[in-house]
């Protein structure tokens, strides 16, 4: 079993969850008990080994047994800027690019974005797409959670395309390179892939990218749903990624 706790709330020895929900997870759905054994992550880098002391519907209280700290590596950093599909597509997007190992996800607002996202509705969805990756990341044994940021405008992210070693825009229509002829070059370990819309990116979103430096890229023949297309790109750069450093 998996537990997510904060960093802040581990002590020397000890870690004292009084969250009730949390709480209520451990007992009702996990169905722990006092002398289980179970493994605690902080989200950022490191695993503990615990055994439950005690459980009580207002606080668990966990001795820890063991400790393993993952130093951060020079592992390929992805930031998915994904435009928010229509229906509940946007938390199967989180969901599967947290298990994919996608460091950052940004819901895009594009000039073709359907849904309208903002003030009360728009910090909802953020804290329902914050606890999805959190479950996720306990499910598929991530050690680091992946950031969920706040609904962004398109514009403002493409000014952070200079950020990173490369980004890339898929696009409908001729001329453009396919994926795998501009993904990985030596010295690329850090990367912004934006998805569009229903409808794709209109001309002057995608001429705005391209003046700052990101490539345009096509995903082959067929024209893919923004879910698809988003989990597909984010799995082929990450096994071409590793493939390429395998053959270095």
């Amino acid at each position: 079993m998996r537990i997510y706790c904060p960093d802040e709330i581990i002590r020397e020895g000890t870690i004292v969850i009084s969250s009730k929900k949390e709480i209520r997870h451990m007992a009702m759905v996990l169905r722990l008990k006092n002398g289980d054994v179970v493994e605690v992550f902080d989200g950022k880098s490191a695993e503990y080994k615990c055994k439950i002391k005690s459980l009580s519907k207002d606080k668990a209280e966990l001795a820890i047994l063991g400790r393993k700290q993952f130093l951060s590596s020079n592992a390929l950093q992805l930031t998915l800027a994904c435009a928010i599909p229509k229906k509940a597509k946007m938390d199967f997007i989180v969901e599967k690019a947290t298990e994919l190992g996608v460091d950052t996800i940004i819901p895009l607002h594009t000039h073709r974005t359907i849904v309208e996202l903002s003030g009360e509705r728009a910090e909802h969805r953020l804290q329902r797409w914050q606890a999805i990756a959190k479950e996720a990341s306990q499910q598929c044994g991530r050690i680091k959670l992946p950031m969920v940021e706040a609904v962004a405008e398109f514009s403002d992210i493409v000014k952070r395309i200079k950020e990173y070693d490369m980004a890339l825009i898929p696009y409908l229509g001729a001329g453009n390179q396919h994926i795998k002829d501009v993904a990985f070059k030596k010295g690329r370990k850090s990367i912004l892939v934006f998805i569009g819309p229903e409808g794709d990116f209109s001309e002057e979103e995608i001429a705005l990218a391209k003046e700052n430096g990101c490539h345009g890229i096509s995903l082959g023949e067929l024209t893919l749903k923004v879910d698809t297309a988003a989990i597909a790109v984010v799995a082929f750069l990450k096994f071409s990624y590793y493939q390429a450093r395998e053959f270095r």
